[in-house]
């Protein structure tokens, strides 16, 4: 009883672990296809990478300042708005990746 208990706990941890790198690697992902295709070095729209900004300024950045900023922007690829294409889960998991990401976080890094 002991073996298949443990067993199950062995692969809720996994699973979990399993999601948690499957969201990091989505909102890394999702960064580079909805907004690295308009902030990328030389982008008249600004350069920005997750470790142009501290954990804080992406916090507020996405809490405050996308909406506003980004209410007419659209997507190059498919020319729809990107706040209507964007879902908020898809959103989220892009915050997510650029504050993990910050500049001040134990692991900045930029979206190459």
């Amino acid at each position: 009883m002991k073996k298949s208990y443990l067993r199950g706990f062995f692969l809720v941890i996994f699973l979990g672990a399993c999601t948690a790198v499957s969201l990091a690697a989505d909102g890394k992902a999702l960064y580079r296809a909805n907004c690295k295709v308009c902030h990328d070095k030389g982008s008249p729209n600004g350069t920005y990478s997750p470790l142009s900004l501290t954990q804080d300024q992406w916090t507020r950045f996405f809490t405050e300042k996308l909406a506003p900023s980004h209410e007419t922007a659209v997507q190059p690829d498919t020319g729809k708005k990107l706040m209507d294409s964007v879902s908020p889960k898809d959103m989220k998991a892009i915050q997510k990746f650029c504050v993990d990401h910050a500049a001040d976080s134990e692991q900045p890094a930029t979206c190459g």
